[in-house]
C-alpha cells in the first residue's frame, strides 16, 4: 500500500504508515493518473476506425471531383498528358511542350501533380477541419468532428500538421492509422503528432 502523505510503500496490514505515522486506513488512496489520461482527459465519445474510414472514402471521392474541375479550369491536363506520353508512349520531351525544353516538360508535370495531389487535398482537409464545423463533408456525414486535446476548434496550423502527418501514419503498412483502433482515445499517429482528437458529435 502507498502512503497518501509521504508516498512511500508501507505495510498493507498496518493501520499507520511505518515511515511518517499517517493513518492509512481512514485516508482514501488517491488514484494516480496514467500519462495518457493526464495528456488527454475524457472529453467526449471518440470516433472509431470504421466511422472514420467511411468518412475518408466520401472525402476521397469529393477530392477527386475537385481535382477534375481544377484540372480543366486551371489547364493542368497538359502536365498529366505529358507524363503519360513520356512514360507510356515514349514520346521525346522536345515534342511534348511548345517550348520543347526539359524544364518546360518537368515544370508542367510538377505544377499539375503538385496542385492535384498536394495543394487541393491539403486545403480541403485543413480548410474544413479548422472551420466552424470542424469537419469535412465526409466527417459531417458520419457525425464526427476534429478537435484539439481540450475539445476546442483546432487551428489551421494544427490541422495542417495533422494532414501532412498522415504521410508518417501510412509509411509502415498503415500502422499509424491502425492505431486508431488500438488506442484508448482512438488516436492515429497523425492525431498524436498534431495533438488532435476525433469525436462523435453530441
Amino acid at each position: 500500500m502507498i502512503c497518501p502523505k509521504c508516498g512511500k510503500e508501507t505495510d498493507a496490514l498496518g493501520k499507520f504508515c511505518q515511515w511518517c505515522g499517517e493513518d492509512i486506513v481512514s485516508v482514501p488512496e488517491t488514484p494516480i493518473a496514467t500519462p495518457e489520461e493526464e495528456e488527454c482527459p475524457d472529453i467526449g465519445v471518440y470516433a472509431g476506425l470504421g466511422r472514420r474510414l467511411i468518412a475518408f472514402v466520401v472525402d476521397f471521392i469529393l477530392i477527386l471531383l475537385f481535382d477534375l474541375v481544377a484540372a480543366f479550369v486551371l489547364g493542368l491536363t497538359r502536365g498529366i498528358q505529358n507524363l503519360y506520353f513520356y512514360l507510356v508512349q515514349h514520346a521525346p520531351i522536345s515534342s511534348l511542350t511548345p517550348e520543347g525544353t526539359t524544364m518546360a516538360f518537368f515544370g508542367s508535370i510538377v505544377a499539375s501533380y503538385g496542385v492535384l495531389l498536394i495543394i487541393i487535398p491539403w486545403l480541403y482537409f485543413a480548410g474544413f477541419e479548422s472551420s466552424r464545423s470542424q469537419a469535412t463533408p465526409g466527417k459531417l456525414l458520419m457525425r464526427i468532428v476534429v478537435t484539439d486535446l481540450e475539445g476546442n476548434k483546432p487551428s489551421f496550423a494544427r490541422v495542417t500538421l495533422r494532414h501532412f502527418a498522415k504521410i508518417i501514419s501510412a509509411l509502415i503498412i498503415f500502422l499509424g492509422f491502425l492505431m486508431i483502433g488500438l488506442t484508448r482515445n482512438r488516436q492515429g499517429l497523425h492525431d498524436r503528432i498534431a495533438g488532435c482528437l476525433v469525436l462523435l458529435q453530441e
